[in-house]
């Protein structure tokens, strides 16, 4: 038998226990159709309903239905396009495009905690020790902190890249493994495929100090090559992504350092108020305890100094532009110099950068743990325990008259009426697009952080209609069905109502 078909069992029960805690941790979004929340949620099940129904079609799936008519109407969201893969055969199948979400989230987190595990091997852990890396990363409430952000779940792509980095280092591969990760990564989160950049380049400076230079050429040929195929899917979010002066990106109060997520059990009452939503970088006090431990006692390898530095510099990184504590402003923070970097401008960007400095530190605590395989189980089971919260709250989502009389019809584009020129209710959107999710039938409205140029005198137009100007617009984008919310109009086709909007008139146009 050979060695490979040997590990396999052990692999695969890995795999499960990684797979049990990643539904434990974001239950019940296993089993539900209901989102977690109206915005992200919906618009991310949307993206990756699009996608696959495009690839099927024979259309571009860059080609967003959304912000119809504005040039810089890409580049203002993730690419999800190997979640979207992994969707296609869920898909076909007729399986709900919420639930499909639910279910691809918790698959991501399970193979998160796979990747770390194996990075974790290849630094040289043991079985246990790569059982607790595992297990402790997909319990890190980091990702609890984003359950609204399936792209973020995604980081299991990173942690495989950096081994093969290490392993063409190495000279165990040529390193080819490394470029599609890359590109992989790319695909599932610009924020990730970002971060894994800024890691590799932590790495090449790593293995430069160490004199590791032998490898150094077929792996940044390697990575490089990556990022040139990432770059053909990211041309329109170069060139139209919205960039953030740095006054404006969020930083990250230093709290989110001791800040579980909110409503765990046992730790809730260390989050303190200060700390976003967004930003809990609390890795465990099983991998606090092991990772000091290991840096104080632990055996190490050269390899090491490159995880330390991913722990400082992405530590770092996480707070932002300013130095808060307790939601008070200090000092300038060195991302300020870190903002220099070309695409370092993303609102929410600093904080979303703590896994690559978490995990290091859960490889670390693994390795030492390993000493003792007793202390590394305690450890999971105190993880495990010290994360329990109740069952993640879910939105129930009901398919509207009008939705429904879509999904019989074979529109292209569809626009809803009011178009919103602001975004304080993007769940307007969003549910909007829940709806036409279904029959692929998106509205010329779109969900985003910004608008396009001139949106406003786009919505103004519209919310005219009807009327001459109105007309030659919905003529240029090309609609073929007007859904008008809150009016009754005489030409309607189909007039609904729904208890909730008292009337809502459906017209076809452009027929």
């Amino acid at each position: 038998m050979s060695e490979k078909r040997k590990l396999l069992p052990a692999v695969t029960a890995a795999g499960g226990l990684f797979l049990l805690l990643a539904v434990m941790v974001t239950w019940p979004l296993a089993v539900t159709g209901s989102p977690h929340d109206h915005v992200d949620t919906l618009f991310n099940s949307w993206l990756i309903s699009w996608n696959t129904h495009a690839v099927l079609s024979g259309e571009n799936p860059l080609n967003l239905p959304i912000f119809a008519g504005f040039p810089d109407g890409n580049g203002r969201n993730d690419l999800l396009l190997v979640q979207s893969a992994a969707a296609l055969p869920m898909q076909t199948a007729g399986m709900d495009p919420v639930r499909i979400h639910n279910l691809l989230l918790v698959l991501s987190l399970a193979f998160a905690g796979f990747a770390a595990a194996v990075l974790a091997a290849e630094t040289g852990a043991s079985v246990s020790g790569r059982l607790f890396t595992g297990s402790v990363v997909v319990l890190l409430p980091y990702f609890q902190s984003h359950i609204w952000h399936i792209q973020l779940f995604s980081a299991g792509f990173s942690f495989l890249a950096i081994v093969y980095a290490l392993r063409t280092l190495k000279g165990k591969t040529t390193g080819w493994q490394l470029g599609v990760l890359v590109l992989l990564q790319c695909l599932s989160s610009l924020y990730l495929w970002y971060f894994l950049n800024l890691a590799i380049l932590l790495l090449l400076a790593t293995a430069f100090f160490l004199k590791q230079r032998k490898k150094l050429l077929p792996m940044g040929i390697w990575w490089t090559a990556g990022n040139l195929a990432s770059l053909l899917f990211l041309i329109p979010h170069i060139k139209n992504a919205q960039a953030w002066p740095t006054d404006t990106i969020a930083s990250t109060d230093v709290l989110a350092f001791l800040a579980p997520w909110g409503n765990s059990t046992v730790l809730g009452w260390m989050r303190a108020g200060s700390v976003h939503p967004e930003a809990a970088l609390w890795p465990g006090l099983a991998v606090i305890a092991g990772s000091i431990w290991f840096l104080l006692r632990g055996k190490k390898n050269r390899w090491d100094i490159f995880l330390l530095a991913c722990v400082v510099f992405f530590s770092v990184f996480s707070l932002g532009p300013v130095l808060v504590a307790g939601g008070k402003a200090l000092a300038p923070a060195p991302f300020r110099i870190l903002a220099l970097l070309p695409g370092c401008s993303s609102i929410r960007l600093p904080a979303r950068a703590g896994i690559f400095a978490l995990v290091p530190l859960a490889v670390f605590a693994g390795r030492k743990l390993q000493e003792k395989p007793g202390l590394a189980v305690l450890g999971i089971l105190f993880t495990a325990a010290a994360v329990w919260h109740p069952p993640i709250e879910t939105i129930p989502l009901g398919s509207q008259p009008w939705q429904q009389w879509i999904a019989h019809r074979n529109f292209q584009r569809i626009l809803y009426l009011p178009v919103s020129s602001n975004l304080d209710r993007p769940e307007i959107e969003t549910e909007r697009l829940a709806g036409s999710t279904c029959c692929f039938t998106p509205s010329v409205n779109g969900y985003s952080t910004t608008l396009p140029a001139e949106y406003d005198e786009y919505a103004r137009v519209l919310n005219q209609w009807p009327s001459q100007a109105a007309d030659s617009l919905l003529r240029e984008l090309q609609v073929d069905c007007i859904i008008i919310e809150g009016t009754l109009q005489p030409q309607a086709d189909t007039v609904f109502f729904d208890g909730r909007i008292h009337v809502s008139a459906v017209v076809t146009y452009l027929n």
